[in-house]
């Protein structure tokens, strides 16, 4: 057994090192209120309306403690998600994220793009148009699935939209809820790219006190992703020549990933 969960933390040490979320909030596990989860701005502008009609669902879930759930209308259709999230042209990117559509009233898709340009000037590019503008809807369901897809950002990208739609069945037909969890948006380029920290230190380990303390040769501000084996993010923070306060995590074992002026370092933490 003890081989086998050292073989696990291995696994999923590689794992973070190669991959980070830029979803912000992509677990959907903060939120702001039972219908406003961090970084989901609603947005109501004409005919287009985003992150409106959701709620926390602390039931009906993929992972952790919340999803949540969009509800369809008539009219207009509802967006979940609207993140722009900045890319690098000629870099491999995965979407992902899970749906259950348990509703005969809703439906939902994929409705993302890349984005050219910045502000008013910015477009959506119609590159990869056939996979993050399908023509297909999600289908009635008991189970979560997961939509997922590998793209190239283009080389006039500077942006990548994720968008998610909730959609009413048929003309009057609507009220039912769709439900979102896990969205993520990952660079696999970036984390092929080698890279150290430093004089990087990290202690003391294992933790007894419920304080951590990161310093470095360059002493700058750190990003300091916390995931526990399963791969589950349980902090995320910034930190400054200053001790980090771990006392809410349980004891266990967890990877630490340190990222420190556009470079990155894992770290395996115990917490007595």
């Amino acid at each position: 057994m003890k081989k086998l969960y050292t073989l696990a933390i291995l696994a999923f040490t590689t794992v973070a090192m190669n991959a980070q979320n830029l979803v912000n909030n992509g677990d959907l596990e903060a939120w702001a209120n039972a219908t406003t989860p961090e970084y989901f701005t609603a947005v109501t502008s004409g005919t287009f309306s985003a992150n409106n009609l959701l709620a926390q669902e602390s039931t009906v879930k993929h992972g952790g403690s919340y999803s949540a759930s969009q509800t369809s209308v008539d009219s207009p259709t509802q967006v979940f998600g609207n993140q722009e999230i900045d890319v690098v042209p000629g870099h491999s990117y995965t979407i992902s994220y899970w749906v259950l559509d348990n509703d005969s009233t809703s439906r939902s898709r994929i409705w993302s793009a890349w984005v050219s340009g910045t502000g008013a000037s910015s477009v959506d590019l119609t590159d990869n148009a056939d996979v993050l503008h399908p023509t297909a809807y999600s289908s009635d369901s008991a189970n979560w699935v997961q939509v997922t897809t590998t793209l190239t950002a283009p080389a006039t990208a500077t942006r990548f939209k994720f968008q998610i739609r909730t959609y009413r069945a048929a003309t009057g037909v609507f009220g039912g809820k769709i439900y979102y969890d896990d969205l993520s948006f990952t660079d696999n380029t970036l984390g092929l790219k080698g890279s150290t920290i430093s004089g990087l230190k990290m202690y003391p380990n294992p933790v007894k006190n419920g304080n951590l303390f990161i310093t470095s040769d360059n002493n700058d501000t750190k990003s300091v992703a916390v995931y526990d084996v399963l791969g589950k993010q349980v902090m995320n923070t910034t930190v400054s020549n200053s001790p980090i306060n771990v006392a809410h995590l349980n004891a266990g074992v967890y990877i630490v990933k340190i990222t420190e002026a556009g470079k990155t370092a894992t770290r395996k933490l115990v917490i007595e």
